[in-house]
């Protein structure tokens, strides 16, 4: 009698139970379709766009940096000539440590002779003559440039016949600075080389291109 009455409790419990989860069940459901339904017919909701991909910001990036690039102004092609190979040494050395943003070093001779041929086969923007050399020296080479005689079959070039030349010499008296603007020179540079008073002798010299030109 007692177990018949536990079971028809039991029986009775359970049932209570499956219709109350059952009841949840179906609230809950309602719940959450109404809201869906009021987020979707929100206007404003309807208004808030998407944010931007991550692919497409990289790409305006990339678009803005091209617009804003700029071309870097082409360096200052140089010839250096001195008929001692230590100077030439270190000259090359001061030339690419202090100025090497505009200058490009793209031919070192050792004679007069030797330059006046390279001159005919290669442009140049700025040459640094050394005076005292043997055969022709840095006055007789000069006057070569400005004369085209490179005492060879072929012509200097064009653009290299009004090439600034810069005086590198310890002649630097001025009777002889003189000399060296009568022939042609656009400066002169004592040695051993100041690097101040080389860098205003060279933007001076372009300086005069840009004005001609």
């Amino acid at each position: 009698m007692l177990c018949s009455l536990i079971r028809k409790m039991c029986t009775t419990s359970t049932t209570s139970l499956l219709q109350d989860t059952s009841s949840l069940q179906k609230t809950t459901s309602t719940y959450f379709n109404k809201a869906i339904n009021n987020m979707t017919a929100s206007p404003i909701l309807s208004t808030i766009s998407p944010p931007s991909s991550p692919a497409m910001s990289i790409e305006s990036d990339f678009e803005d940096h091209d617009e804003t690039t700029t071309t870097q102004p082409r360096k200052i092609k140089v010839m250096i000539i001195d008929d001692n190979s230590v100077n030439l040494t270190i000259l090359s050395r001061l030339l690419n440590k202090h100025f090497a943003d505009t200058i490009q070093l793209t031919s070192v001779q050792n004679s007069g002779l030797a330059a006046l041929d390279q001159l005919t086969k290669d442009e140049v923007d700025l040459i640094l003559m050394d005076i005292d050399m043997p055969v022709l020296s840095g006055v007789e080479t000069t006057t070569a440039i400005r004369n085209n005689d490179s005492h060879s079959e072929h012509s200097i070039l064009e653009q290299n016949l009004n090439v600034p030349i810069i005086a590198v010499t310890t002649s630097d008296a001025e009777e002889q600075r003189e000399l060296y603007r009568q022939v042609g020179m656009a400066d002169c540079v004592s040695k051993p080389i100041a690097i101040p008073k080389l860098r205003m002798a060279i933007e001076e010299a372009m300086k005069t291109v840009s004005t001609n030109g």
